[in-house]
């Protein structure tokens, strides 16, 4: 439920993603009680374990799939239907999460655009089903030798340890990964023994032990929600505290009889029991309809459209809970057993039929481009945007590079030595600089490469460190007092360069700036950001002139000197490129311009501008400043 108020953007809940964690702990509790108590019936199957599987959770994912790819059809453009639909095929093969991590990167679109990015989770769950009963059976036929809680807590241990270590080396794919996830589901096993060597314990017998468990648990899980935000290094250290809230309270739950009456009226009341039977339902459905009305609709939700989309989401809800998920998933009574295995084999067939089916209409939009013939009139196709993206990079594959100063690219001789360093602008930064003096035989134009790849990063004494290894080699070299010598200028090139987010960048100019006096800080300044990739708009408007639109516009640099950081920044630099002044008339937003005088658009997302577009801008401030570079080095401190 956490998720589905998170989802709807209601002030206060900006944790409430940690519910997919409490969902992964409440799984591996419950799928393995089944396993077990099968396993020691001696009549556990994995083929009926999987056909009930497969009915479970498989009708409910193929009616939201068809009708949010139905409804996708009316309201997506090419360019976001071509994602939607490969996700949707990922999602009927349960490897969503795998789709979702391999786009996470520079062209990423928005998560508010994706109407199936929530199936991430589930694609996790089903491939913990792959593996998890053959394991669990081993186990516990091991546990005469190996302990079964023994086996469990070093899968749980050695599962949160990696966990920890990977979010520091790849966010995204211990965000997205099974490996990752793994202790998460093992922790909810772990459940088991553990409350079962308590059963003849105090822990059992007394009141308020397995009160106490519950409300810690339950005050794990809300400091998570209500404390954590986008800001939060997720999953890292921060995921441990809503996994083991969530254990906490599992371990209560089974020792109800301990249970004092206001938690076990928590647990047991009407509105809870009836939220759990339909919280499958109400977690496929909820996030297509917000994605879908945003898309419509606006990102901005106002009260009110909350209140509909909580309307809409209730009753589809039940539409789907009681239409499909419960229809087709019953509880076989012992007596029919034998009967409904056979059963339910037969019908895991035809659903797998049935998703693939639908997958190979997934596919079809996914590789037609997204059924383009649906907008006769489309301006930008998808194959068109994807090659204007990828143009972005042609320059900066052939640059001189700070890993490796001795390529044939570096002129290390040049009179001037320049470097661009910034996140995934600084290709912007670099590309707009090298058309602007690039051909200059006294510059030499260097390319840091990307902090991206840094994360995380962080300031010890004058040194900065980071877990990948080629940028802190890059790093280092930097920073080497031979280089540093050398260098001349550094052009900062992030998006927003004031923005509050951007010390990191404050702090490295500065080491810098009190290593060697003498470097000129230039700032790239920024531009325009859109609230979605501007070719959304060109492709709804048939113009470029829709990306400065004030109600497209989530950014715009016209008052950067208000920015949280600019006073700070003022200080280090010597100049301020201001491509405002440069490229909107009278710094009104209306009047920026958007394209190339050969119709090139700016922008193909939201935030990284065209190689063309960077270009020209770098060319038309030449002409206008042709001997800046010269100025700044005879005069490093005053400002434009």
């Amino acid at each position: 439920m956490c998720v589905v108020v998170f989802h709807l953007g209601v002030a206060g809940f900006q944790g409430g993603y940690v519910g997919v964690d409490v969902f992964f702990v409440i799984s591996g509790f419950l799928i393995t009680a089944i396993i077990k108590q099968g396993h020691e019936n001696e009549s556990f199957r994995f083929t009926d374990f999987y056909a009930r599987r497969i009915r479970r959770l498989l009708p409910p994912l193929i009616a939201t799939v068809a009708v949010t790819l139905l409804g996708a059809s009316f309201i997506l453009t090419p360019e976001d239907m071509t994602p939607f639909a490969r996700s949707a095929a990922a999602a009927l093969f349960s490897v969503s999460n795998v789709v979702f991590y391999a786009e996470s990167g520079y062209w990423d679109a928005a998560s508010e655009l994706k109407p199936l990015l929530h199936t991430w989770s589930l694609g996790v769950e089903e491939q913990f089903y792959l593996f998890w009963p053959a394991l669990i059976t081993w186990l516990l036929t091991l546990r005469k030798r190996i302990p079964f809680g023994a086996s469990l807590t070093l899968i749980t241990f050695a599962g949160a340890a990696l966990c920890v270590v990977y979010s520091t080396v790849n966010p995204s794919a211990a965000f997205y990964l099974l490996p990752f996830r793994v202790f998460q589901f093992s922790l909810g096993a772990l459940i088991i023994p553990l409350s079962s060597a308590l059963t003849h314990t105090v822990f059992a017998r007394s009141t308020w032990l397995p009160s106490a468990s519950f409300w810690l648990g339950l005050s794990c899980i809300g400091a998570s929600v209500f404390s954590f935000d986008e800001a939060t290094r997720f999953p890292g250290w921060a995921v441990l505290l809503p996994t083991t809230g969530t254990a906490l309270m599992l371990l209560a739950g089974t020792t109800r009889t301990g249970l004092a009456r206001t938690p076990r009226a928590l647990m047991e009341n009407p509105l809870s029991i009836w939220l759990g039977r339909v919280s499958y339902s109400m977690y496929l459905v909820h996030w297509p309809l917000i994605v879908l009305y945003r898309y419509h609709h606006g990102m901005q939700l106002r009260i009110s459209d909350q209140l509909v989309l909580a309307a809409t989401i209730l009753v589809a809800t039940c539409a789907l809970h009681y239409g499909i998920e419960q229809r087709f998933y019953r509880r076989h009574k012992n007596s029919d057993k034998e009967v409904s295995a056979v059963s339910d084999k037969r019908f895991a067939l035809r659903t797998v039929g049935v998703s693939v089916f639908l997958a190979l209409i997934a596919a079809n939009a996914w590789l037609s481009n997204g059924w383009g013939w649906r907008f006769p009139t489309i301006h930008l196709s998808t194959d068109q945007i994807e090659a204007g993206k990828q143009t972005r990079f042609d320059k900066v594959g052939k640059a001189c590079r700070l890993a490796n100063l001795t390529a044939a690219s570096c002129n290390m001789e040049a009179e001037l030595q320049i470097m661009v360093l910034g996140n995934s602008s600084e290709v912007d930064g670099y590309n707009f600089m090298s058309a602007a003096y690039g051909d200059d035989s006294n510059v030499n134009l260097i390319l840091f490469g990307s902090t991206n790849r840094c994360a995380p990063m962080r300031g010890v004494s004058t040194r900065f460190v980071t877990d990948n290894a080629n940028c802190q080699h890059a790093l280092d070299t930097l920073f080497e007092p031979a280089f540093l010598e050398q260098l001349d200028i550094i052009v900062y090139a992030v998006n927003q360069p004031y923005a509050a987010n951007k010390t990191l960048f404050l702090q490295i100019l500065q080491t810098l700036k009190e290593a060697r006096p003498a470097l000129t800080i230039v700032t790239f300044g920024g531009y325009i950001n859109t609230v979605r990739h501007c070719t959304h708009y060109i492709n709804k408007t048939g113009t470029t002139d829709s990306c400065a639109a004030q109600e497209n516009v989530s950014y715009f640099a016209d008052k950067f000197m208000e920015e949280p950081l600019h006073k700070a920044f003022y200080n280090l630099e010597s100049y301020y490129i201001d491509r405002v002044a440069l490229l909107c008339r009278n710094r009104v937003l209306e009047t920026c311009r958007t394209r190339t005088s050969d119709d090139t658009p700016a922008l193909y997302d939201r935030v990284h501008y065209s190689l063309p577009f960077s270009e020209m801008s770098g060319r038309l401030f030449a002409r206008q400043h042709p001997n800046l570079l010269t100025k700044l080095i005879d005069r490093p401190t005053p400002k434009d």
